[in-house]
């Protein structure tokens, strides 16, 4: 088995899994410390890539991708820098540019486990759901014990519809990282189409309290709520839901539902019709909307 000598540098809450998986930047063992750099060259990569963290920690997109861009110039043959460079230029919604960025880390270095899930996220993203299934098992091959590579490997699973699969893939996530509350939400919206709301609602309790500003783990918590019954605490999270993600059709038609179990059918249409206003064409919202009307 093929193993990275890549380590984890935690301290990026603005990358992917970010993600949505726990610490940041995979850094391949194509170190900056380890390119033909003088002394003199090896102190400004330092400070380059210290200064495109500052950047970046402190959401100056632009100004780390300058910096990255440079330190990507001064030491070509680091893929930590073109991964870096990478998952900025996709935060700044470029995404060509960053797979291009992507793709030649790999070229460096093809057992980086942090750019085969970098590619790989993008191409589940884009439907190329065979080809990221891939990457993230060759990462995971690699790299046995990389909680992201574990959790990309789930959300796979998940859009294919193998729930099963799936849901060890997180629950291996949550042996390298048990505290993340993205993992757990996941696993919860998975115990959720299979009717399990009890399992779910103890998940999703402790995703709030990680996390408390996450409209969709709002909504789920609300789902499970509903399922259970519980009219009141779904109606609270779904209006919390609603005022994170006040564009999602969704949220208010659950909302209705909510509303409707309560006992508040005025309440519930004017819901309903904010979800039909959104989604003229969700077909459950308008036909609840002309169920309450009579």
């Amino acid at each position: 088995m093929r193993r990275s000598a890549s380590i984890t540098i935690c301290g990026l809450a603005l990358i992917l899994h970010a993600a949505g998986a726990g610490c940041g930047w995979q850094v391949s063992r194509h170190r900056l410390a380890r390119q033909m750099l003088t002394p003199e060259q090896a102190a400004a990569a330092q400070q380059l890539s210290e200064q495109a963290q500052a950047a970046i920690d402190g959401g100056d997109l632009e100004l780390a991708r300058s910096l990255l861009l440079q330190l990507v110039t001064l030491a070509p043959r680091s893929a930590e820098a073109h991964l870096r460079l990478g998952k900025v230029l996709r935060m700044q919604g470029r995404p060509c540019e960053a797979e291009t960025c992507f793709r030649r880390a790999l070229e460096l270095d093809s057992d980086y486990v942090g750019a085969l899930i970098a590619l790989g996220t993008m191409e589940l993203e884009r439907g190329d759901l065979q080809a990221a299934l891939k990457r993230f098992e060759t990462a995971i091959e690699i790299e046995p014990n990389d909680a992201e590579a574990h959790f990309s490997l789930g959300r796979a699973l998940e859009v294919l519809g193998r729930p099963d699969e799936a849901l060890a893939s997180y629950f291996r996530t949550l042996e390298c990282n048990p505290l993340d509350p993205e993992v757990n939400q996941r696993i919860a919206a998975v115990q959720l189409l299979r009717n399990q709301p009890e399992q779910a609602l103890a998940r999703l309790d402790q995703a709030v309290e990680l996390r408390p500003e996450s409209g969709e783990t709002r909504f789920l918590r609300g789902r499970a709520h509903l399922l259970l019954g519980q009219y009141k605490e779904a109606v609270a999270d779904f209006r919390e839901a609603a005022r994170s993600l006040p564009d999602h059709a969704e949220i208010y038609y659950y909302l209705a539902l909510a509303l409707e179990g309560a006992q508040r059918p005025a309440d519930a249409l004017e819901a309903v019709e904010q979800a039909v206003r959104l989604a003229p064409d969700h077909a459950q919202a308008r036909a609840l909307s002309e169920r309450l009307r009579r």
